[in-house]
């Protein structure tokens, strides 16, 4: 088990593990600009998270932090259909992973 901690929807602080997780995109975080963002979907609690990275400082250092997004976040900030999104539940077998770089 690989846990992480996560800032819900609600606010209340959550906890996936990152073993279970299937990676939906990786790409630009449109919630902290600069930051780079990966966007898995956790089946158990079907919620999608972004994990964040910001850019790393003079010493290489960087902080990370966990988010749960929304279907309609996603599709907006990374150009993907909703109705993709919103399928992947259903459908998890069959998604490819979407690289945009960041």
């Amino acid at each position: 088990m690989m846990p992480c901690k996560y800032l819900g929807i609600d606010g209340v602080e959550k906890m996936l593990d990152l073993d279970n997780v299937v990676d939906i995109v990786r790409g630009d975080s449109k919630k902290k600009i600069g930051w780079s963002a990966l966007i898995v979907f956790d089946p158990s609690s079907k919620t999608f998270v972004e994990l964040r990275d910001s850019p790393p400082d003079v010493k290489g250092n960087s902080e990370d932090e966990a988010e749960e997004v929304t279907p309609s976040y996603i599709s907006s900030a990374f150009n993907i259909d909703e109705k993709l999104v919103l399928d992947i539940e259903n459908n998890i077998k069959e998604w490819r992973f979407v690289d945009l770089g960041g």
